[in-house]
């Protein structure tokens, strides 16, 4: 191949490369967009202050349900920006994985409506849960797929460092999960404070 050639093939790949992460940030952004639409406004009989706040206190699920699926859409969104960082293109068997990795984000918001509405349901809070860990699951194996067949040189301790993070949503999923057999509402307690568990797991292995 001439120097022109492959001038253009590698100008083309990077171009096919940038479509395939601007197409994975338009699905988080949407992902991330929808969760705010079970946020309805209360419905009340008597217009009046105590009303309003009773029914507002009505929907602390939902509200509960989208600050969590925030939270984690975002890490997610931040996981894969940063594996963008550490490739230069991209093969099929990655857009593939790629897409299953979006499919599961793109379902979220309605685990998240799910479990905001029958958070009192082992059925309810278990779906989220183990949707969650389902998309760890995703995560996990794109990063690991990256970083054999993908990763740029230099790169060992950035993944080792994101394989070990795309492991906590898996975890905190079936943790969850399990907590949800016992007594739904302790469900909750794993998935509102997965921030701070991704953050205190961080600082315990100093990443």
């Amino acid at each position: 191949m001439s120097k022109t050639g492959a001038k253009v093939a590698g100008h083309a790949a990077s171009l096919s490369f940038e479509r395939i992460a601007f197409f994975s940030d338009a699905v988080f952004a949407i992902a991330i967009t929808l969760l705010v639409i079970d946020l309805r406004l209360p419905h009340f009989a008597e217009f009046d202050d105590k009303a309003l706040l009773n029914a507002m206190l009505n929907l602390i699920p939902q509200y509960v349900g989208f600050f969590v699926s925030f939270f984690v859409t975002g890490r997610f969104w931040i996981g894969h920006h940063q594996l963008f960082t550490l490739i230069d293109h991209a093969d099929d068997a990655f857009i593939w994985r790629n897409l299953l990795l979006l499919l599961a984000i793109a379902f979220m918001p309605f685990p998240t409506a799910i479990v905001g509405e029958f958070a009192g349901l082992r059925s309810g809070v278990c779906f989220y849960a183990l949707w969650l860990a389902f998309a760890g699951w995703m995560n996990l194996r794109l990063v690991k797929y990256a970083h054999d067949n993908l990763a740029t040189a230099n790169t060992g301790v950035e993944f080792k460092t994101m394989t070990r993070n795309a492991w906590m949503p898996i975890a905190i999923g079936l943790v969850a999960c399990a907590l949800g057999l016992l007594q739904p509402l302790l469900a909750l307690v794993p998935l509102i404070a997965s921030p701070l568990i991704v953050k205190f797991s961080r600082r315990a292995f100093k990443v």
